[in-house]
């Protein structure tokens, strides 16, 4: 009786410890709505200095849909955009993710509910899942 009572122990014991077991990365990981928490920094939403200019940044608002379509909506200066020129990529092996908006390809990662993209001019988005 102690002898499985040691054994049942050692086996919660490894359970517990053992590395978390995670999906492999894909499609599902990129899917829905994601919304931009910072901007090469700059909290959004916020002042948002890009590309030298300071923006009253009220939202940026991605959304990704299946079959690698895309859309990002955004409320910048009182302005509110929405962009459906966009598409997106998944590369299981490099498990990275590749943006392509207005002719421009952005690229990045996920970890978990965390999205980080950075656009052709070296700016850092990130992005968190809704």
């Amino acid at each position: 009786m102690q002898r499985t009572a040691l054994w049942l122990v050692l086996a919660v014991l490894g359970f517990a410890t053992a590395p978390a077991c995670r999906d492999p990365f894909g499609v599902d990981d990129v899917l829905g709505i994601w919304n931009t928490t910072s901007i090469n920094g700059y909290s959004v939403p916020g002042t948002v200095v890009y590309e030298g200019v300071s923006h009253d940044t009220q939202y940026v608002r991605w959304a990704f849909y299946e079959g690698g379509q895309c859309t990002l909506t955004q409320q910048v200066d009182g302005e509110t955009e929405t962009f459906d020129d966009c598409a997106y990529t998944v590369d299981l092996a490099t498990q990275t993710v590749s943006v392509i908006l207005l002719l421009e390809t952005w690229v990045g990662g996920i970890d978990g509910n965390n999205m980080t993209v950075t656009d052709p001019q070296d700016i850092v988005w990130v992005l968190t899942r809704q």
